[in-house]
């Protein structure tokens, strides 16, 4: 995506852009950020992960929604870093959140161990297994979110872009506007669903 819009609205060509790959800029920002990200929550600020998130999907909707006033090659790389390392927060932070939110209370655990007669009874959602069953749920539905995402994207892109883009375009700047102001939109859904997690985080 970075590619065709770097092409289509900075009249930079193919082989040039080639040598700036914004993706794999992204990606090694994001992988440099993760390791640091989860020190930095568990040492200081007492394993909380909401913050993160809240701050990383700030970062990843406010630089999907730069990327459209991007004028030059380098102010693109440098929007995409700070995309690269706010979505290695995102994924780092989205990840521990969810296996704190899902972690056995062990209260509740000898609670249940007490009212479960020996060798009987169903394992509850309480129980380590059950709580390992709910994070492969969680990831299945990531998964779906990752498939459509790009479908969605896709045919948004179609729809707004193909019909006033120019000789030399793939797309017309009315289709990434649509894109990335969707994304930016998908990014505020995603720190607003925080509100419904319980745990501290």
């Amino acid at each position: 995506m970075d590619t065709s819009l770097a092409v289509d609205t900075l009249e930079v060509d193919e082989e040039d852009e080639q040598k700036h790959d914004e993706e794999i800029v992204g990606q090694t920002a994001g992988a440099v950020t993760c390791y640091p990200i989860g020190i930095i929550s568990d040492q200081y600020f007492g394993s909380r992960r909401k913050p993160f998130v809240f701050f990383a999907c700030f970062c990843l909707g406010m630089g999907n929604i730069a990327l459209l006033s991007c004028t030059t090659l380098q102010q693109m790389i440098w929007v995409c870093i700070l995309l690269g390392a706010a979505n290695g927060m995102y994924l780092t932070m989205d990840t521990s959140l969810a296996v704190d939110t899902l972690e056995v209370d062990e209260e509740d655990e000898q609670k249940h161990d007490e009212e479960t007669p020996e060798g009987g009874g169903e394992k509850s959602l309480h129980s380590h297994d059950g709580a390992a069953q709910l994070l492969g749920v969680w990831g299945v539905f990531g998964f779906i979110g990752s498939a459509l995402g790009p479908l969605i994207g896709g045919m948004t892109l179609l729809v707004l872009g193909k019909k006033d883009a120019g000789p030399t375009q793939f797309y017309s700047m009315k289709g990434y506007e649509g894109v990335f102001l969707l994304s930016a939109f998908y990014f505020l859904c995603s720190s607003l669903s925080l509100l419904f997690v319980r745990k501290k985080g």
